[in-house]
C-alpha cells in the first residue's frame, strides 16, 4: 500500500509534535512537510504531491478563508480540519468552504488516526462533537461541558444522513423526506438504518426519544 502523504499546518508548537508523533506512529502515513502560515501551505501545496492536509484553524496563522485557495491550488487534495469550539454557521461555512473532515482539537489519537484514513479517501468524518452542533444547533464544546447523552466519539456520517435526522426528528415519514430531498424511498429507508446503527438505536421509537433527548424535536 502506498504511504497517505500529509502536510500539517498549523502555528501551535505543542499540536504539531502531538501530529508528528500520531503520523510518525502509522505505517500508512508520511509526513511530508509542515507548514507554519497561509503562504508556506501554498508554496508546499505546489512543490508537494501530498493527499492529505491537517489544517488547525484554531491559531491565528491560518483562517477558514484560505480553505478555498488551498483547494483552487490543488483541487485534489483533501483537507483535515482541526478547531477550538465554533458554532454551527461557522462550522458549516468551512465544510461549505471544501473541508472533508473536522475534528476539535480535544480528539484522541485513534480518533485523530481514522479521520485521516477516512479523509485520504474522500470520506467525510465528523468528531461527535461537531455532529451534535450541525444538528442541534448548539456550539460544539469540549468534553467537560458536552450534554449528558453526547456522544463524543467520531462519527462517519454525511450531511445528507445529518439532514434526515433533522426530518425523522420533525415527524416525517420515509416518503415525505424523500419527495423533499428528491431521493427514492429506498434511499431514505438505507439512510434511516444507517443512522439508527451509527447511534445505537435499534427502532423508531427509540430514534423519537433519542431526538427528544437531544432536543431535536419537543416532547410534545
Amino acid at each position: 500500500m502506498n504511504k497517505i502523504k500529509i502536510i500539517t499546518a498549523g502555528g501551535n508548537y505543542l499540536l504539531k509534535k502531538g501530529l508528528e508523533s500520531v503520523i510518525a506512529d502509522c505505517k500508512d502515513f508520511k509526513l511530508v512537510a509542515e507548514a507554519g502560515n497561509d503562504n508556506e501551505l501554498f508554496e508546499l501545496l505546489l512543490l508537494t504531491k501530498a493527499h492529505v492536509v491537517v489544517l488547525d484553524l484554531s491559531t491565528i496563522q491560518f483562517k477558514p478563508e484560505i480553505i478555498a485557495q488551498v483547494k483552487t491550488l490543488n483541487p485534489s487534495i483533501q483537507i483535515l480540519a482541526l478547531n477550538a469550539p465554533q458554532p454551527k454557521n461557522i462550522i458549516t461555512k468551512i465544510l461549505e468552504q471544501g473541508v472533508t473532515s473536522y475534528l476539535m482539537l480535544h480528539c484522541d489519537k485513534e480518533e485523530v488516526t481514522e479521520a485521516i484514513y477516512k479523509t485520504s479517501k474522500g470520506e467525510r468524518f465528523l468528531c461527535g462533537q461537531i455532529v451534535e452542533a450541525l444538528i442541534t444547533g448548539r456550539k460544539s464544546e469540549y468534553p467537560a461541558t458536552c450534554p449528558l447523552y453526547t456522544y463524543c466519539g467520531g462519527m462517519n456520517i454525511s450531511e445528507r444522513e445529518i439532514e434526515i435526522i433533522r426530518y425523522i426528528a420533525e415527524g416525517y415519514s420515509n416518503q415525505e423526506i424523500a419527495d423533499k430531498i428528491f431521493l427514492s424511498v429506498h434511499t431514505v429507508t438505507t439512510h434511516r438504518k444507517n443512522i439508527m446503527s451509527k447511534l445505537g438505536i435499534s427502532n423508531t421509537a427509540g430514534l423519537v426519544m433519542y431526538a427528544i433527548r437531544e432536543q431535536l424535536i419537543s416532547a410534545n
